[in-house]
């Protein structure tokens, strides 16, 4: 027959083992945990950037746009200033030719 001892000794280790086994399961419960927690906040931040990207691009966008009505409205002024000068100079021309 077996011995008190032994049972105990069996009943000891099998504890012993279920002990360990938890302890492992609840370390990965937990650490998994902290990685989804980690992976939701990179998302988190992914998510911000590219809303930034997108108002960043939206906001070049409008510069641009600013940038090339100016230019052309910096092109027409020059084209009347030629204009001008050029009215002037016959103009005065003119008046040298009378004179």
């Amino acid at each position: 027959m077996i011995s008190p001892i032994s049972i105990i000794t069996c009943v000891v280790g099998v504890i012993g083992c279920v002990i360990g086994v938890s302890t492992f399961v609840s370390a990965q419960v937990t650490k998994a945990k902290q990685d989804g927690i980690q992976i939701a906040k990179l998302d988190q931040c992914v998510n911000g950037i590219e809303e930034i990207k997108k108002t960043m691009n939206e906001r070049n966008h409008e510069v641009d746009s600013i940038i090339d009505e100016h230019s052309k409205a910096i092109t027409k002024l020059q084209t009347e200033m030629k204009t001008v000068f050029k009215e002037l100079s016959i103009l005065q021309g003119k008046k040298s030719v009378d004179n």
